[in-house]
């Protein structure tokens, strides 16, 4: 029996019945293996942050997109994630519902592995400094630690059929300037969403590489590039009709014409407690793009 000092969080969709009925039976179960617990909506990251200190792991309960969540939330304690899939893509997210209230307990005493995976950390240099912009001057951008991403990192377009300018330099030399719809910079984690659908390539999950994609680039420079772990990416907007940065498509920022946001390999990773063998990836690959959906 564990210690009774122990503490678990579990995250859950919140608009997802059934997660939340989960997410309290999974409780009090922990409960009666000695854990203590505290429950949050996976959609108030500031608040599951502050529970962080002094838990032991956490439980994401719902699909991929609750995990991105989760994965931000535990920033920068690096406290293990459990994944219970209720999406039906589940990149991500392991455990399936009926087998959870065995799984958890059994991983969090011990049995499977841990997995780690890269993250990426944003930084946006503002241009201007005005108050009135409201979300735009979010402590994160002012001085803070920037936005880490499981994920990736996409600067794109404003306005529908206006692509944008995109200068990119990587470790401080200019590579091109891309017109398009946007710029990608996904971990090996998000080497199989957005990036994916751009035309990057599939990295294993565990890679600490990470792939810049341009998004229907205009007469420029359309191929992948697979970065090294160190690389500094700057992403440099030039538009007259609006841009943004969005981190893990769940966070967006609006950009000015000639802000740059620079990205690099985050000093924290996204830890997960596995059941599974280490090798399933690319077994369930063509299987998972093929047949899965995305999830929340």
């Amino acid at each position: 029996m564990p210690d009774q000092s122990r503490l678990v969080g579990i995250l859950f969709h919140p608009r997802v019945p059934e997660a939340q009925t989960l997410a309290k039976n999974l409780a009090q179960v922990l409960h009666q293996h000695g854990y203590r617990t505290w429950a949050a909506s996976a959609w108030n990251e500031e608040p599951a942050t502050g529970l962080m200190p002094g838990t032991q792991a956490v439980v994401s309960v719902g699909g991929d997109g609750t995990i991105l969540r989760a994965a931000r939330a535990v920033v920068p304690y690096s406290t293990p994630i459990i994944g219970i899939r209720f999406g039906r893509l589940g990149f991500i997210a392991e455990v399936p519902p009926e087998t959870a209230l065995q799984r958890v307990p059994a991983l969090l005493e011990g049995e499977g592995h841990t997995e780690v995976r890269a993250m990426l950390v944003a930084t946006l240099a503002r241009t201007k400094l005005d108050p009135s912009l409201g979300e735009k001057h979010h402590p994160l951008l002012a001085g803070g630690s920037g936005f880490h991403a499981l994920n990736e990192v996409v600067v794109g377009r404003g306005a529908p059929g206006r692509p944008i300018n995109v200068q990119v330099a990587i470790d401080g030399q200019l590579l091109t300037t891309y017109r398009a719809d946007g710029v990608t910079v996904a971990t090996a984690t998000g080497s199989t969403g957005y990036a994916l659908s751009a035309g990057g390539p599939v990295l294993l999950p565990t890679s600490e590489r990470y792939v810049l994609t341009p998004v229907a680039p205009h007469a420029t420079l359309g191929n992948a590039m697979v970065l090294e772990p160190d690389s500094v990416v700057e992403l440099t907007v030039y538009s007259d009709h609006g841009a943004s940065f969005s981190v893990d498509g769940q966070v967006d920022v609006l950009m000015e014409d000639g802000e740059t946001v620079t990205v690099r390999r985050s000093p924290y990773s996204a830890r997960f407690l596995r059941s599974g063998k280490g090798d399933h990836f690319y077994a369930n690959l063509i299987h998972r793009l093929r047949f899965g959906e995305s999830a929340g």
